[in-house]
């Protein structure tokens, strides 16, 4: 997270403020518009499907490109599907379709051994979904809980894990907590982030750092204990799907090799794990380490942050902008930051939703948007969920 006043793209709520993924104390923000101011897995197809067709838009072993596509989800245990659902099998990467049923529909049978209850199937590609995400702050006092987030977010960051020992990190672990529970979002913040992924067909990303908390990684051996501490955050939410490198800010040049074998480390230990970026759009040292990390199929996307700093909501710098980024990573790599909020250097609606349409007409591959955040586009009447993220999934 950089300083406010150094304009990096932060986003800021109720006095807590989201980092970029990097930049340097002495850089600035342009002063008018016309300055200058994330692979082993595609989105397009997968990750940033809509909710009940984010889990189906591979193929089975074998099947044909030409098969209508599905809206499969993915099978979990003790679920009783109905009658004509598919799902996706992740232990064999096949498809199956119930069949039959009893009084509890699938009856929480296994595809593979129930022959009666299910049969194997095929799923086409279907259309790409772009990425329509927002940031969860841990912080909110009484928070919507995760299944009950407007269904246009296909796509929610946990904002935000954090050091141990402080930035840049004594040990290299990360520490993750639950938001408040006013509205039970913490007790069931478990159930609920298994439920989006696997019948509501959402990605759930971990974002690393933001607010100040940087980290370095000097070395192989701090490298390691964060992966370790990575895992053992996905194993106590019962699975995520990716993670946002949030940890570079202010003077802090990122360890791009290391981070690049952490990213590559994280997607062997879980096959399909996204990795993204909201870097500052301007700054020269956000732009390399994402271009770096692409190249070497590190990073899905990086989501430049439009939002928090003079200029930045600016319409007209947005579109430039993203023309840079575009011709650094390819349209399919880059996602818009958006922040619609009744404050300054925040997008009202209204120009968010122009902004999306000529960057969209400009970038026909754009990969998608996200908006910082939805607790904030909650509390406005989903000005995101119900104004722009229909146009980015029409």
């Amino acid at each position: 997270m950089k300083n406010l006043l150094t304009y990096l793209g932060m986003a800021a709520i109720g006095g807590a403020i989201l980092a970029g993924c990097g930049g340097g104390a002495s850089d600035s923000a342009p002063a008018n518009s016309s300055a200058a101011r994330p692979s082993a897995m595609t989105l397009d197809a997968a990750a940033s499907a809509s909710p009940g067709e984010a889990e189906g838009v591979g193929t089975a072993a074998g099947a044909s490109a030409a098969v209508a596509p599905c809206n499969a989800v993915t099978w979990s245990a003790g679920i009783n599907y109905p009658l004509g659902t598919v799902v996706l099998y992740a232990p064999n990467g096949l498809y199956y379709k119930v069949v039959q049923v009893a009084g509890n529909g699938s009856d929480g049978t296994t595809p593979t051994i129930s022959t009666w209850y299910w049969a194997q199937t095929t799923c086409g590609v279907a259309a790409a979904k772009k990425i329509t995400a927002g940031y969860y702050p841990n912080w909110t006092p009484s928070p919507l809980r995760i299944r009950d987030v407007n269904a246009r977010y296909n796509l929610i960051y946990l904002f935000a894990a954090t050091p141990v020992g402080g930035p840049p990190g004594s040990t290299g672990a990360v520490t993750w907590s639950a938001p408040g529970n006013g509205r039970g979002a913490a007790t069931k913040l478990k159930a609920d982030i298994q439920y989006a992924r696997s019948t509501q067909g959402r990605k759930i990303i971990l974002s690393v750092g933001g607010a100040g908390n940087g980290m370095s990684f000097p070395n192989r051996s701090k490298s390691q204990t964060f992966v370790n501490s990575i895992a053992a955050i996905h194993a106590q939410l019962g699975g995520i799907d990716g993670m946002d490198w949030n940890t570079f800010e202010g003077n802090q040049t990122p360890d791009t090799a290391e981070m690049i074998w952490i990213s590559l480390e994280l997607k062997k230990r879980f096959p399909g794990f996204i990795i993204s970026a909201p870097p500052a759009p301007w700054n020269p040292v956000d732009k390399e380490f994402c271009r770096a990390m692409a190249a070497a199929g590190a990073l899905d996307y990086a989501a430049p942050q439009y939002y928090d700093g003079p200029d930045l909501a600016n319409p007209a710098y947005v579109v430039e902008n993203i023309r840079q980024w575009v011709s650094l990573l390819g349209a399919s790599h880059v996602v818009v930051g958006f922040g619609i909020d009744n404050a300054t250097n925040y997008m009202t609606r209204d120009q968010a939703i122009t902004t999306w349409k000529q960057v969209k007409a400009n970038h026909p591959d754009i990969r998608g948007g996200f908006d910082w955040s939805i607790h904030t586009d909650e509390a406005q009447g989903w000005p995101f969920a119900n104004g722009v993220a229909p146009l980015i999934n029409p």
